[in-house]
């Protein structure tokens, strides 16, 4: 009866590590990317208790007699958790295999939790604060940091294009053609400063032109351009020219009449239509695209290409153990695989949306039902063996 009380004092114990467990599982039911876990239970068994030869033909007596239950390992869940749409362009999901790749305390920790952001320093973290991991091109592993990417330099101008069509003779007329101004030609200097050019059109007879490209009163160049019908001559489609900006060094401008412009009879339509040059500009935003590459956006437009998340694999996540903050080690043993989303075994990230948690109510409030019952059940049977024993003790008295 003694051995009884044992056997149901083991069997309070593990229920009540079991009801840990669900209510673990059920506290946790709204935290991004947390896998839910299963304590598993295994049976006691004492091989030399009663090992006395039963009756002939039966097996009464053949072996031991149980001893209760111990609590075995708990075994994680690691089947992915629910879609959860934030609308938030920086937090993640991935739609497949791996894990994001984090760093606490000076150690990797791998997570299903996407729910990311940028801090004051530009680099992106969890909502722990832990760095979130990017991979070189040489595989290794670095905080993701935009600190040398918030600002888009400015660029001076190189190429300006022009469109639409400059007056031509018609068939048969000697009448001088009128020259032509194209005004409010913008071009953009090394600071970043925009300057206003204008340019002369001048028909030299034929199909030639000359050009005068002036800053004000001030002449920049000059040039010529030539037409075989209606189309600009290559190798006479475009005019180069040095200007010097006030204060700067000079820079070669092409003024390109290649690709949209033509002769014809009639009005003048030529204008300009765009330049390659821009001023600074400080980062306004960014986004991850579904490969993991962060591109970065400008308020002056402009767009830059930043680090690649990385993401990491195992053969087998049973090899990993629990961190918190629905984050995973790995043992010392096992090799992680690096790579990036979309690539190799893989998945694709999935931008605005994160992984909750994977916990089935139903299935939690089953098993909460169960684990009652059984410490119910234990209970029962200490009580009973300790009212057998208190009657033995009356049989003495």
């Amino acid at each position: 009866m003694f051995e009884s009380i044992t056997i149901g004092t083991s069997a309070l114990l593990g229920h009540e590590k079991g009801l840990r467990t669900v209510g673990n599982n059920l506290a946790n039911v709204n935290t991004a990317g947390f896998k839910s876990s299963q304590l598993g239970f295994t049976a006691l068994f004492d091989q030399q208790a009663g090992g006395g030869q039963g009756a002939a033909g039966s097996n009464a007596g053949s072996g031991g007699s149980g001893s209760g239950m111990a609590v075995g390992g708990t075994v994680v869940n690691f089947q992915a958790g629910q879609d959860q749409s934030t609308g938030n362009p920086t937090d993640l999901r991935i739609n497949g295999n791996g894990f994001f790749v984090i760093k606490r305390d000076n150690e990797y920790l791998y997570t299903r939790a996407g729910d990311f952001s940028f801090n004051d320093k530009g680099a992106l973290v969890n909502s722990a604060g832990d760095a979130v991991q990017a991979m070189g091109e040489g595989g290794t592993l670095s905080d993701l940091v935009l600190d040398k990417q918030l600002r888009s330099p400015a660029k001076a101008t190189t190429t300006l294009k022009f469109a639409g069509a400059i007056p031509s003779p018609a068939a048969g007329s000697t009448a001088a053609l009128a020259d032509v101004t194209v005004p409010s030609i913008t071009a953009v200097d090394a600071n970043g400063t925009s300057h206003s050019l204008s340019m002369k059109i001048h028909h030299n007879g034929n199909s030639e032109y000359a050009l005068t490209i002036s800053e004000g009163a001030t002449t920049v160049g000059t040039g010529t351009l030539k037409f075989a019908g209606a189309y600009p001559v290559p190798g006479f489609n475009a005019v180069t020219v040095d200007w010097t900006p006030a204060g700067l060094t000079a820079t070669s401008l092409k003024f390109d009449f290649a690709s949209d412009v033509m002769a014809q009879p009639g009005a003048s339509t030529i204008a300009f239509a765009s330049q390659d040059g821009y001023a600074a500009g400080s980062k306004s935003d960014q986004t991850i695209g579904s490969d993991g590459l962060v591109t970065i956006k400008y308020s002056n437009g402009q767009t830059s290409t930043g680090p690649r998340l990385a993401l990491a694999d195992f053969d087998s996540v049973r090899d990993l153990s629990e961190a918190g903050g629905s984050a995973f080690r790995r043992n010392a043993d096992v090799v992680a695989s690096y790579g990036y989303a979309g690539s190799a075994t893989f998945g694709k990230l999935q931008a605005g949306h994160r992984e909750g948690s994977n916990v089935d109510l139903a299935e939690e409030f089953s098993n909460l039902i169960l684990m009652q019952r059984g410490y119910q059940a234990a209970s029962h049977v200490v009580s009973t063996a300790n009212e057998m024993i208190q009657q033995l003790f009356e049989m003495k008295r």
